[in-house]
């Protein structure tokens, strides 16, 4: 009877000892967080560079929260706002004029950080000689003008409503729109003036070119300036992203652009650097 008792104790304590004993199963690695990009912000690269050059941002947000991610190419702003309100991706990158736009249409999303140009605040510039008897974006109506490629969105936003307040596009507006590879190129051009009487260029391109070639710049003006355009967010919604997500963010990529690869981003990306976003930033955003 004795031993029957005993049995009946030690049996189940040592099952349970046995399944204590057991390996803990292998946690799954965590999902990549998705990150949407909207597609104009490389509108002059090509699918497969823009493959190659996406590797450092990824390198880039894993060894500042930790965390794997997939970058995605969005067509349009609604279209992300819409992935974004349903979870499909859980961070949007924005122009901050886009961003006006998709919170005057939703108040659901909501600026994480902001993106941190080298050069504020953003600009569009229209440039000419200081010969040119230019005054206006009118003188020019008839004329060459340079836009260069990888020119900024919000630039191209300033030149299309400019001419559209005359009743045309840009293409009919003006007699050509050129292309040159760079700014730097485009300014040449517009000294030279053989072909291209004027340059459009953001602020952050001419400060550039104003400090690399300080003699050559001296013989260039600014004919027409923007007001200036809010900067750049990542942004999400409330409630479809993690705490613990939102927190190795808001902390890791404050600081990417102190890292090694913070570099190689800058070519992959429009801006170089992140800072959070401050409260009264989120509650007052500007409209455009």
């Amino acid at each position: 009877m004795r031993l029957t008792r005993l049995a009946a104790i030690v049996f189940p304590l040592s099952v349970g000892l046995s399944f204590l004993a057991m390996p803990a199963p292998a946690r799954e690695p965590a999902a990549p967080v998705r990150i949407g990009m909207l597609a104009n912000m490389f509108r002059d690269v090509k699918p497969a560079v823009f493959a190659a050059l996406s590797r450092p941002f990824h390198t880039l947000v894993e060894s500042q929260t930790g965390l794997k991610s997939e970058l995605t190419l969005v067509p349009t702003p609604d279209e992300l706002r819409e992935k974004l309100e349903s979870g499909k991706l859980q961070f949007g990158v924005f122009h901050g004029f886009e961003f006006a736009w998709m919170k005057q249409k939703t108040t659901a999303l909501e600026p994480l950080m902001i993106a941190a140009p080298q050069y504020r605040p953003l600009r569009a510039l229209v440039v000419v000689s200081v010969d040119s008897p230019v005054k206006s974006l009118a003188d020019l109506k008839g004329k060459t003008v340079a836009l260069p490629l990888g020119t900024r969105e919000y630039t191209r936003l300033f030149l299309t409503r400019q001419c559209e307040a005359s009743g045309h596009s840009p293409e009919a507006f003006f007699a050509q729109v050129a292309n040159p590879a760079t700014p730097d190129e485009a300014l040449h051009q517009v000294l030279d003036g053989k072909t291209v009487q004027a340059a459009i260029v953001d602020g952050g391109a001419f400060h550039s070119y104003a400090e690399r070639y300080s003699g050559r710049s001296k013989r260039l003006r600014v004919v027409v300036a923007s007001d200036n355009f809010p900067e750049g967010v990542l942004a999400y919604r409330p409630g479809m992203v993690e705490d613990d997500t939102l927190r190795r963010f808001r902390q890791g990529m404050s600081t990417a652009h102190t890292t090694p690869w913070a570099g190689s981003c800058c070519h992959s990306c429009p801006w170089p650097a992140f800072r959070p976003c401050r409260r009264r930033i989120r509650s007052n955003w500007p409209t455009c």
